[in-house]
């Protein structure tokens, strides 16, 4: 009698190695400031990302094809420099991890700094009771990461509604955190009116990249351009503004934050100087780079 012909029950999956060897050629010529730290992490990354886990120690050696589907069109669309946060619909913002996508400005690290000189500022000087604010919240990464870590309510006000929806759902999803959402124009008058001489602190990461300073980077130009552009000729009118708005909104020796280009810390700290404010500085990012103007409100002290 013949043997029974034998069947090949192989799937032929690919293994991880096999995966982030081919991810890491395709991303070769992703620069180290485009999102990922070099080729082979953004691989590992997405790796990770396809497969649903936080670390590929956690994941089985070979991958599913379904997964293996994922991986290759995600690396594919970031060797196209489609953003990190556009293709996998997610990006961290100091351990959050938030809805992202277009439509809504892609949190950089140098703004988890902001977050940081606040706090640490708070506890080393304190703030009067009050109001916590974050004016053009964009996904609300600033506002979830203050309540969460000052332990304080905080009121979110962002105006483009395609952030705004996004901004709904990272609230959602963070139901520890204590943030309120108004979808409305921070720098219009009749946005937190009832608020007006109640807070204690003012963060913001306006729009405020002047024209010449136009992004280089193909993900940076993916980011929504109300998200970006200050406006004027040095992209300060915006900030200006808000400055204007904090006047109306701070109580006295309340504290205002604000992210901005290295080349407007002496322009908006000249103009903090003229609106009342007083303990007027230049805080750094992690770069070194002045990029945080911090002042407090003195009712014209």
């Amino acid at each position: 009698r013949g043997r029974a012909p034998r069947i090949c029950r192989c799937t032929c999956m690919s293994t991880q190695s096999e995966l982030l060897t081919w991810g890491s050629a395709q991303l070769k010529e992703l620069s180290t400031d485009s999102g990922g730290a070099s080729p082979a992490a953004e691989a590992r990354y997405l790796l990770a990302w396809a497969l649903g886990v936080d670390s590929l120690l956690r994941a089985p050696l070979e991958v599913p094809p379904i997964a293996e589907a994922s991986y290759r069109t995600a690396v594919m669309k970031r060797a196209r420099r489609i953003p990190r946060s556009h293709v996998t619909g997610q990006m961290y913002f100091r351990g959050l991890k938030l809805d992202a996508g277009e439509g809504v400005f892609t949190v950089r690290p140098e703004t988890e700094m902001l977050v940081e000189h606040v706090l640490e500022l708070i506890s080393k000087d304190g703030i009067p009771e009050g109001e916590w604010v974050d004016l053009c919240s964009g996904s609300a990464a600033i506002a979830l990461s203050l309540s969460l870590e000052g332990k304080h309510h905080v009121t979110a006000v962002e105006v483009d509604p395609s952030a705004f929806s996004y901004a709904q759902r990272n609230v959602a999803a963070h139901a520890q955190a204590s943030v309120g959402l108004v979808n409305g124009d921070a720098t219009q008058a009749s946005t937190l009116k009832e608020l007006g001489g109640k807070v204690a602190l003012l963060v913001s990461n306006p729009p405020y990249v002047p024209p010449n300073e136009a992004p280089t980077q193909p993900e940076a130009q993916r980011d929504p351009a109300v998200a970006l552009y200050g406006g004027g000729d040095d992209g300060t009118q915006i900030p200006k503004l808000l400055i204007d708005r904090c006047r109306d909104l701070l109580m006295k020796d309340g504290l205002l934050a604000m992210e901005h280009s290295a080349s407007q810390a002496q322009t908006l700290r000249e103009y903090a100087r003229e609106c009342g404010f007083t303990q007027v500085r230049t805080l750094s990012d992690l770069a070194g780079i002045p990029r945080f103007l911090f002042a407090r409100y003195t009712e014209g002290e």
